[in-house]
């Protein structure tokens, strides 16, 4: 059960590195949970940081034992957790009707908005031996009480700016965790469809058209889903279907 023990730990560099590194698989339990109010050294995806003022925000890593899964499948994993981070959102709904804010997506592979504002961030680190899908480590921040931003920091949002008050990390945790097993649960089963399905139509941009860079060249396509191996799935204007990895294009976003 995820969050059934949570670890927390004083001021760290990264909670995944920790669980890596420190926490080995040999070591923990499927579904601890390590939590840290200030993480310095935090990660995003392909080496990128990722910044959270101390004590404001959700910063903390699932330890997952999904043996369940063929390597191969190992997407599945990053749509649950995803998915689970959305439905722990979804929860504090109805958003303000003055704020315009209000639709939630998973930018792919797995970041977390607010319409076009980032909330939310996500990183898995898998371990594979051989045949057999060893452990994972997954890395989820979300931005909770933070109020101000560095510059460098691309259109951010927290719970507060959206809600106007403070919540209280430790039930937010708990909460979250109980969302995530729910969907951990999901990934188990044998039929997989309403997964895919949810992951699909909650994509940022799923079945519009929308403006991308790709190889340095700007692109108008629209999100089709994913496939099996977790490539984004884009249609361009003139029918073909391109099956791209993480890096490969980027999403033009303003603010």
């Amino acid at each position: 059960m995820i969050g059934k023990r949570i670890i927390e730990l004083g001021s760290i560099g990264s909670t995944n590195v920790y669980a890596s590194e420190v926490h080995t698989a040999a070591e923990f339990e499927d579904g601890d949970v390590i939590w840290t109010q200030e993480q310095f050294a935090g990660r995003g995806q392909q080496n990128h940081s990722w910044i959270s003022e101390p004590g404001k925000n959700l910063t903390f890593t699932v330890c997952l034992k999904p043996r369940f899964l063929a390597p191969d499948r190992q997407f599945q994993l990053n749509k649950a957790i995803s998915l689970g981070v959305l439905d722990f959102l979804r929860s504090f709904h109805p958003f303000p009707t003055n704020v315009p804010h209000r639709v939630l997506h998973i930018k792919w592979p797995n970041d977390i908005y607010v319409d076009d504002l980032k909330i939310g961030g996500i990183l898995i680190e898998n371990r594979i031996m051989g045949s057999v899908f060893e452990s994972s480590v997954a890395g989820i921040g979300v931005n909770v009480n933070q109020t101000g931003f560095a510059p460098e920091i691309p259109n951010p949002v927290s719970l507060f700016q959206i809600f106007g008050h403070e919540i209280l990390l430790k039930e937010a945790l708990l909460s979250l965790c109980r969302f995530l097993d729910f969907r951990h649960v999901e990934l188990q089963q044998t039929d997989q469809g309403n997964l895919d399905r949810e992951y699909d139509h909650n994509l940022l941009g799923y079945n519009q058209w929308r403006s991308f860079m790709h190889g340095g060249v700007p692109l108008e396509g629209r999100i089709k889903g994913v496939d099996d191996s977790g490539r984004l799935l884009v249609e361009t204007r003139d029918g073909k279907i391109l099956g791209l990895c993480h890096g490969e294009i980027e999403f033009q976003i303003t603010c």
